[in-house]
């Protein structure tokens, strides 16, 4: 271990979370509210489709490009943003990256035709990327090795968060405008994104940089802006201690495939595109399944996934409460296999018709429930709890290279679920969320690290020797 001054006395990876002050939940906060927007655009977009569609007489594929726009840009910032980050320091770019969202956000409420909006969608989702590749290594690096996994799965809840937020708000303008106004609605909604994004850029300008980056370019003998011991007092309320900032080394991409980390990052490069055709297959087109599955109306469907949404919550904090007993590893497993299951059961129900009955509000309701309480009590967290997997020096860039190819998986779902369901029907979509996350259940079982409790240093002698999955 390379404790960051050699501090006797007090550890810092060995503090509970009420002991730290109100600092580091300041700095824990302005990262959740990250995801709290990504959740937003993706929510707030599949809303504002169900008005475009028949507005601009959209055809599937310009449904599908719309929805995936933004992910490719999420591919683009992520994998641009991670390694300045990791040579020049994550604050600035912390603070930052959320300007993208900000201008195209509200420039989408301008946009006049299809190009002009999948161009501006694009930009923005280039902020998103650099935040996904920031964010949770800000996490990462700031919580204390024994609570990592509840400062983490606490932090993704803030998705969900951000999903019930912006399926009210859809419903609240589906309202208010969406019978008289079609065409303010959708605008108001993609516009609104541009509020959120300004909030979150004013609340990170007292965030400092990440402790453990700063100790590592002090050992290195780089001058830092903020030294590492500082933040750590500041953290912990005026107290000293030491920590395990990693594996003194200058960053380099070849460290993501040093020994046997190679599997790891071949892992997590697999796992998380194909999570994602089951995430993003289902969230970005909940009101769009909903209503199609027999919920006849636009504001019912917002209404309906808002609900569902907001009893899912549970799920990250039953993440949050178990991730440090349980361990990422076996949560993920269970979540993904009842999810599946949970997938192949709507499928018989649909094949049964009794979604063309009475019972389709109840039906759907049960099924999207659950999905989503185990997408949150399962494989949902660990989309940013991998971030404690890099090491510190190439933390950033490990992370937002994992982002840029979960992308392809996102934007694959997004173009492709509203084609399928023309195509083929709901029991298409069904089978792809069923079978995408089963794989995951079983790709996870065979290769997934288990991290808790472990200090930045362990982690990455174990996954250097290749000590993961069945293997450990």
């Amino acid at each position: 271990m390379n404790d960051a001054g050699n501090i006797k006395g007090v550890n810092y990876d060995d503090l509970p979370l009420r002991k730290l002050g109100k600092y580091f939940w300041l700095a824990w906060f302005t990262a959740s509210m990250g995801q709290f927007v990504d959740a937003y655009d993706t929510l707030i977009i599949g809303a504002a489709l169900l008005y475009l569609k028949p507005l601009w007489r959209l055809t599937p594929v310009e449904i599908g490009l719309l929805a995936a726009s933004a992910f490719i840009g999420v591919a683009l910032g992520a994998v641009l943003f991670g390694p300045i980050a990791d040579r020049m320091g994550r604050r600035l770019l912390y603070i930052y990256d959320l300007v993208f969202f900000v201008v195209f956000g509200a420039l989408s409420a301008f946009v006049t035709n299809f190009w002009e909006l999948f161009t501006v969608r694009f930009l923005l989702g280039i902020g998103i990327g650099g935040d996904y590749s920031l964010s949770p290594t800000m996490v990462a690096e700031y919580a204390p090795a024994r609570r990592r996994g509840f400062a983490l799965a606490s932090m993704n809840s803030f998705w969900g968060i951000g999903s019930v937020v912006g399926f009210l708000s859809a419903y609240g303008m589906a309202v208010a405008w969406g019978n008289t106004n079609p065409d303010f609605t959708w605008r108001f909604m993609l516009g609104s994104e541009a509020i959120w994004g300004l909030v979150v850029i004013l609340l990170r300008m007292g965030i400092l940089e990440s402790p453990r980056w700063a100790a590592l370019q002090e050992q290195l003998g780089r001058r830092v802006r903020e030294k590492a011991t500082d933040v750590v007092k500041k953290m912990t309320g005026g107290r000293e201690a030491s920590f395990d900032p990693g594996v003194v080394r200058k960053p380099s991409i070849k460290d993501l495939f040093a020994g046997k980390m190679w599997i790891t990052t071949i892992f997590l490069w697999v796992w998380w595109p194909v999570a994602d055709i089951a995430f993003y297959g289902s969230n970005m087109y909940t009101p769009y399944i909903t209503k199609g599955l027999g919920l006849t109306t636009t504001e019912l469907s917002f209404l309906a996934s808002a609900l569902y949404w907001a009893i899912a919550l549970l799920g990250y904090y039953t993440t949050a409460v178990t991730y440090d007993i349980f361990g990422r590893r076996f949560v993920t497993i269970l979540g993904s296999t009842i999810m599946g299951i949970d997938m192949f059961i709507g499928f018989a129900l649909y094949e049964m018709k009794l979604f063309s009955t009475s019972l389709a509000f109840p039906l759907v309701m049960a099924l999207f429930t659950i999905y989503y309480y185990f997408m949150n009590f399962g494989p949902g967290p660990f989309t940013v709890a991998m971030a404690e997997i890099w090491p510190t020096r190439v933390r950033a860039t490990g992370q937002g290279l994992a982002a840029m190819f979960s992308r392809f998986g996102a934007a694959f779902a997004s173009f492709y679920m509203p084609v399928l369901i023309n195509q083929i029907g709901y029991d298409g979509a069904f089978i792809l969320l069923g079978g995408a996350i089963l794989f995951v259940a079983l790709w996870s079982y065979l290769f997934m690290p288990e991290t808790k409790g472990l200090t930045p240093s362990q982690i990455e002698q174990m996954v250097l020797e290749g000590r993961i999955g069945i293997f450990s």
